[in-house]
């Protein structure tokens, strides 16, 4: 009895490690993308060419910590993805454990691309269909809020969707998941994107299928990856 408190100790001083190594890390890369918001919000609304305007100097504030934020979390995914891998393993064979590893900047790299693909392709596509809607009707005005989080909206989702074929890489390497059943259940799978499609767009057809065909794709994608898998696995 004793050593099982002892083990489990130990598991929970181990993860309280790794969430120290987490948190400091997420806390420097804040401060340092912090001190760079400026050039942060430059770079995000330059496709406008003009100034947004603020409705306060709260507003300005708010607009700096959710760039650091989204930036500062980018940048330590791979210090979590390599934290958790070092937390699991000592359950792991050293097969397993080089495979698993290899997932680590997979994750980063699908994420920015995800969040850029939204912000180079999809966002502006779906921004000049809002804003077509009201043309002649309206006279709009944005605020640096409403951009940034029609921005955060379209951009966050994809970027997590990017990472589905890293997921479904990782659990085929686990052997919970094949190309087999991807494929079995692609029609519904395609039903659910699309479902995701039309949430996250306007109700429009263009702004629809804009969103669409990037998911059914990642969806495509995770078969590929799956299937490569399987045969490194032989």
């Amino acid at each position: 009895m004793i050593t099982k408190e002892a083990s489990i100790l130990e598991h929970l001083t181990e993860l309280r490690k790794r969430l120290i190594i987490v948190l400091l890390s997420f806390v420097g890369f804040f401060i340092l993308s912090l001190y760079w918001s400026p050039e942060l919000y430059r770079f995000v609304t330059s496709p406008l060419k003009q100034k947004l305007l603020v409705l306060g100097p709260n507003d300005i504030l708010w607009i700096y910590v959710r760039l650091a934020s989204l930036m500062s979390f980018s940048l330590v995914l791979p210090v979590i993805t390599y934290q958790i891998w070092a937390y699991v393993r000592p359950g792991l064979t050293s097969r397993e454990a080089r495979g698993i590893l290899t997932y680590i900047p997979a994750v980063f790299v699908c994420f920015v691309a995800g969040l850029a693909f939204g912000f180079y392709l999809v966002m502006p596509a779906l921004f000049q269909v809002l804003l077509s809607l009201g043309d002649g009707l309206f006279i709009t005005q944005i605020t640096a809020q409403n951009y940034l989080s029609f921005v955060w909206h379209t951009t966050l989702p994809l970027a997590v969707l990017f990472e589905f074929p890293v997921v479904i890489a990782f659990l085929t390497h686990l052997g919970l998941v094949n190309s087999r059943l991807l494929k079995t259940y692609r029609r519904q799978a395609y039903f659910v994107m699309i479902c995701l499609a039309v949430i996250m767009t306007p109700a429009d057809v263009i702004s629809d299928l804009v969103m669409s065909l990037p998911l059914l794709l990642i969806y495509e994608i995770g078969i590929i990856v799956s299937r490569r898998v399987e045969k490194k696995r032989g």
